[in-house]
């Protein structure tokens, strides 16, 4: 394994999560030191996208290469954490989501709504308003042959007493509540691409509006058009998503809830002693040597005695190695 750091992040994106994270990685840094990489692997279903800025900015501020491995889902405001990353590794199981911003229903406890909803209805109804006014001009100039200017007239009141109901419901100072929420993630994402470079052209806003749910899977296939740098679990990555994909199977980690972050680093001093280790153990041809003396059991005479040989003695200072358990048997 390459020497970089690893975290592991599950659980809602909030602000108790970035707190987790700032801390294990100030903590790192002050016992062991920061790597120039580092692998963040994420399961959530999203949540508080300030938070999730906040996260992808605490990885670029503290690693020269940022690395995504993404274990399960990582929805809404998880995507928005991809966007911080300089390569995205997503496993068969791994799945990331469009950033349309939720907002919450006023009438509704604990229901979310999308803030594409009122910007969909409005161009729903200019379409609609715009095939409606065609099939009425057609249709009354060629048919009761009148002159197009009194047609146009007849159509666009027509069309008017369809439309003006369907707009009137539409809530203009909601509609600016949810213009500036979708800004919030147009903005995030610019800021955290600038850094990255790792969008495609045109990919922050197909991931904003061109999505037709929320909830809707985009899997490492259809990530490749959106992001420079996507790629399968390999190497330490690969022993890192298959534990931690079972677990997720298993209920053991939840990718929604309360946020937990796990500092999974290998320590270089860990990994430099049980080297010394290994070449201190025996059998390595450091410890035996040839030299002119006699077989004990050989007489001077070159026939053999019945005495019996004495056993080597074992070298000094010298244990028997046990490898660790785990990760650290890849590295």
């Amino acid at each position: 394994m390459e020497p970089h750091d690893v975290y592991v992040y599950t659980g809602d994106i909030h602000r108790d999560g970035y707190l987790d994270l700032t801390n294990a990685i100030k903590k790192r840094k002050k016992e062991h030191g920061l790597s120039g990489e580092v692998t963040f692997c994420v399961a959530t279903f999203g949540g508080d996208p300030n938070a999730g800025y906040r996260i992808g900015r605490a990885l670029q501020h503290n690693y020269e290469k940022v690395n995504l491995l993404v274990v399960g889902p990582c929805k809404s405001a998880g995507t928005l954490i991809a966007i911080a990353a300089d390569k995205l590794i997503i496993g068969d199981m791994g799945e990331l989501g469009p950033l349309d911003i939720q907002l919450k229903k006023n009438d509704e406890i604990g229901e979310m709504s999308s803030g594409l909803v009122i910007m969909t209805a409005l161009d729903a109804l200019k379409d609609r308003s715009i095939s409606t006014f065609n099939s009425h001009l057609v249709k009354i100039r060629y048919e009761n042959q009148i002159s197009t200017k009194m047609s146009a007239d007849i159509a666009a009141k027509l069309t008017e007493a369809l439309v003006s109901p369907m707009a009137a419901q539409i809530d203009p100072i909601k509609l600016g509540e949810h213009q500036r929420a979708m800004s919030i993630a147009i903005t995030y994402g610019q800021r955290l691409s600038d850094k990255s470079r790792c969008l495609k052209d045109g990919a922050l806003f197909k991931l904003i509006a061109s999505y037709p749910s929320h909830g809707f899977v985009i899997d490492r296939k259809e990530a490749r058009e959106l992001f420079h740098h996507v790629e399968s679990p390999t190497g330490y990555a690969e022993v890192l998503y298959e534990m931690f994909c079972d677990k997720i199977h298993e209920g053991e980690i939840r990718p929604y809830g309360k946020p937990k972050v796990l500092d999974f680093s290998i320590n270089p001093e860990k990994t430099e002693k049980n080297g010394d280790a290994n070449e201190q153990s025996p059998g390595d041809g450091g410890t035996e040597q040839n030299d002119s003396r006699p077989n004990p059991g050989e007489s001077k005479s070159g026939k053999t005695s019945r005495a019996k040989p004495k056993r080597p003695k074992a070298s000094a200072g010298t244990l028997p190695v046990q490898q660790p358990d785990g990760p650290a048997e890849n590295a």
